[in-house]
């Protein structure tokens, strides 16, 4: 989760020029119908969800660094990644990013076949409806590895440290 929300971050830093290597070389049709299918298919709600992944991670990690700080704090952390993400030049370069992606993986046909079935009645029903699946699949992901994965995947951790005779120190300060 950390290193996706440090990617986001990442790429909503680079300059719009580092995404236009790769997308010149992708034919015309191609680019548009993978970005019409991008918007038709809720691209603004994965922006969305990011900002809400990373206005999130800031706050647990300032909460956890400074525990008493205002209230007030949160509210701007929240306010501020909204208002950027909603920036149009931001989803463009978001956009842009994934454009390769889809390209490496479907052809034109696929995405025009794509396109055609997310404007069925059950294609609408998913676009309605992934964003709140999105979200609830992440929340229930997140407790579910602080919960199930992590207490187990340390416990393992440590099991092989030991078999390992690796010690470790206890941290300064």
């Amino acid at each position: 989760m950390k290193s996706g929300i440090l990617l986001a971050i990442l790429l909503a830093m680079l300059p719009p020029s580092a995404f236009a290597a790769g997308a010149g070389q992708i034919p015309v049709p191609l680019r548009n119908d993978i970005l019409q299918l991008i918007n038709m298919t809720g691209g603004a709600h994965l922006g969305q969800m990011f900002g809400n992944a990373i206005a999130q991670q800031i706050i647990n990690n300032l909460r956890a660094s400074h525990p008493s700080i205002s209230p007030k704090a949160f509210t701007i952390i929240k306010e501020e990644t909204s208002g950027m993400l909603a920036d149009p030049a931001i989803y463009k370069q978001l956009t842009a990013l994934l454009v390769p992606i889809y390209a490496k993986y479907y052809s034109d046909a696929d995405v025009r076949q794509m396109i055609a079935f997310y404007k069925t009645p059950i294609g609408q029903k998913i676009i309605r409806n992934n964003p709140e699946i999105a979200q609830a699949s992440l929340q229930n992901g997140e407790q579910w590895g602080k919960d199930v994965l992590a207490p187990e995947l340390v416990k393992r951790i440590r099991a092989r440290f030991q078999q390992e005779n690796i010690e470790l120190n206890e941290p300064a300060g």
